[in-house]
């Protein structure tokens, strides 16, 4: 059984009872809930805590295209022939239990979902901009990369280069970058400019807007973005969108990603950390 790490969360508690329905396929009673509860925890939830976790996994059941469960009164059921994703697998993962340990791998992985998102939505283009950037190939002058990858960023758009941010701030808190190009090749167009946090996402500070029209003289002003592997409740939607830009939570990215994958080899990566994680989760 998957280990429920933060039994005091209802929101962590819900993340549970999805990757459990999702792997397992097999339902989840609410009094198997509390008995797993009780045993992380000491102490049996109150029928309050109970209900609010049900409550918030009919909300999520409203936001998801295709829910992969159901909730019933006293149970959670799977929906049989429900498309199960890695990438909704990873997500729900990273929500769990955040990002452990010092390897890149998981945040990368958000950022290539992500990218595949923010490229449905817009029905553009998209890239992933974060740090670490790629290796540099051979030959490369002296020049900062983040002065080359945002020269790039502003050729690639037709858009005016200025100056670069200091090396010391990488990626300047842009992970991927998409826009809906014209025919016409000339400026003035949508772009997106979107902060990706697989991990603890709250105190994470939003895209800074300003900086960037002070790199990049653009036509029209970007929109600043936020994507996230939670889902956020209705009671906070406002304010973090205030706050952080356009949200991409798990459901909005889960809904725009295609059933059948056109990255062979993020689809391949996925599968076998998913493995690995749930193997770890349920050790």
């Amino acid at each position: 059984m998957i280990q429920l790490l933060n039994p005091n969360s209802v929101g962590r508690v819900s993340d549970w009872i999805e990757l459990t329905v999702a792997t397992t396929q097999e339902h989840v009673s609410k009094a198997q809930v509390g008995s797993v509860v009780e045993s992380s925890a000491g102490s049996e939830p109150s029928e309050a805590f109970l209900t609010d976790i049900w409550r918030q996994l009919e909300y999520r059941q409203r936001l998801y295209r295709n829910p992969t469960f159901r909730v019933m009164d006293r149970t959670v059921e799977p929906v049989l022939d429900a498309h199960v994703s890695p990438e909704y697998l990873a997500c729900l993962i990273w929500s769990l239990v955040g990002v452990q340990g010092t390897t890149q791998q998981p945040g990368k992985l958000f950022e290539r979902i992500t990218r595949k998102a923010v490229e449905e939505y817009l029905s553009g283009h998209a890239i992933v901009f974060g740090w670490p950037f790629e290796p540099e190939t051979e030959g490369e002058d002296e020049e900062p990369q983040i002065k080359r990858k945002i020269k790039k960023v502003a050729d690639d758009l037709k858009e005016r280069f200025v100056e670069a941010p200091p090396a010391r701030f990488n990626d300047r808190g842009v992970d991927v970058i998409g826009w809906i190009p014209f025919y016409d090749r000339r400026t003035g167009q949508v772009v997106l400019l979107v902060q990706c946090t697989a991990g603890d996402w709250k105190g994470k500070q939003p895209v800074p807007l300003d900086n960037w029209c002070q790199y990049i003289h653009w036509t029209r002003d970007p929109v600043k973005g936020f994507a996230v592997p939670s889902i956020i409740m209705d009671r906070d939607w406002h304010e973090r969108s205030r706050e952080k830009g356009m949200m991409f939570d798990r459901a909005r990215i889960i809904n725009l990603l295609p059933r059948d994958t056109n990255d062979p080899s993020l689809a391949t990566e996925l599968e076998s950390w998913v493995r690995e994680q749930l193997d770890d989760l349920a050790a």
